[in-house]
């Protein structure tokens, strides 16, 4: 193992003996702080499950403030400290102790990182639980950034109350990145997902860091394009905005999505006085039983509908064209949808 690049580029480290210890290669490592490389400079750092020490000493030299070097193994924590032997003593601090424990005890100092890296044996699949304890510790700093690198065949990690980025794969290991983003929901049944409702996303984004784009069952609706069809309509409408977007499903009561992602507000679009007052009566339903605010904004313009795109669909030519109601690219996957029906 080497240092890649900075200012102790070419450093040699000692690899751990044994197979109780996964560095991460020095492959994974380079594409890790490609993503990365505009937020080290100054930055604070842990190195969660730090093992030899690899990640955080590259982040000291690519220009972090101070990484923070923890492990619940002693052997880890003694080969950390001797591949630090070059590095003056006031840049880090080495903790002993499982992951929880020194999230606390680093929190309870005041300590506030700006970014975690998370190796944990894979073994544990243990990545939901480790953001779940770094929100609970409040000790990410806003807009901070979490990587955990995982078994690719375990899939995703369940991200909680952060907002997953970006997910970067290399044949058998996958790094989830997450950030810690003041997020709003944008939620309706998006049958289908048209030009209004990117507007309304559009909206979210200059107010907020992240959106939630959240299809939601309702009974009393009969759908036209099946879940899997309108996510896909919904990805293809926002994929310029893919690292700050996320189109997701819940088969609940939107309240519940948000407490459960960490979700304060929700934005709803209104085109008439009638829906003004329909929006207003869940407004104040969310906000008593979820403590949800809604942001009602109105709709740039009100004849674009997914009920104007179905009658367009359904042959009525007094419906405007489809170009007029959703992106190119949604248009033409709804127009592959007609063909294969």
């Amino acid at each position: 193992m080497r240092v890649i690049a900075g200012k102790y580029r070419g450093r040699r480290l000692l690899s751990p003996e044994g197979n109780d210890v996964r560095p991460t290669t020095d492959k994974i490592k380079e594409a890790l702080y490609n993503v990365l490389q505009s937020e080290i400079e100054g930055a604070v750092v842990i190195d969660l499950f730090c093992g030899s020490g690899g990640l955080g000493i590259e982040a000291l030299s690519r220009g972090a403030k101070k990484v923070y070097f923890c492990d619940v193994d002693h052997r880890s924590v003694s080969l950390t400290k001797t591949n630090l032997s070059f590095v003056p003593s006031s840049d880090y601090e080495l903790i002993k102790g499982d992951y929880a424990d020194c999230l606390r005890r680093l929190a309870c100092r005041g300590v506030k990182a700006d970014i975690i890296l998370c190796d944990p044996p894979y073994k544990l699949k243990k990545g939901g639980e480790i953001l779940t304890e770094i929100v609970r510790t409040g000790i990410l700093t806003e807009g901070g950034t979490v990587t955990v690198e995982r078994a690719t065949d375990d899939g995703p990690v369940e991200e909680g109350e952060l907002f997953p980025t970006d997910t970067k794969r290399y044949s058998n290991t996958s790094i989830d990145i997450f950030k810690r983003y003041e997020k709003v929901a944008v939620t309706g049944t998006f049958d289908p997902f048209t030009l209004g409702h990117k507007y309304l996303v559009e909206q979210g984004l200059e107010r907020f860091d992240a959106v939630y784009v959240v299809l939601l069952k309702n009974p009393d609706k009969e759908e036209t394009f099946s879940l899997e069809a309108r996510k896909k309509i919904a990805e293809l409408s926002l994929k310029e905005y893919k690292r700050r977007v996320k189109v997701d499903f819940y088969d609940g009561l939107t309240v519940d999505y948000c407490k459960k992602h960490g979700i304060r507000y929700i934005i709803r679009g209104v085109r008439d006085e009638k829906d003004e007052a329909y929006e207003r009566e869940m407004a104040d339903w969310n906000k008593s039983h979820g403590d949800v605010e809604t942001i009602l904004v109105p709709a740039a313009d009100p004849t674009v509908s997914s009920t104007a795109v179905r009658r367009r669909l359904d042959g009525e030519e007094s419906a405007p064209a489809l170009y007029d109601l959703m992106t190119p690219e949604a248009v033409e996957y709804v127009n592959k949808l007609r063909k294969i029906r």
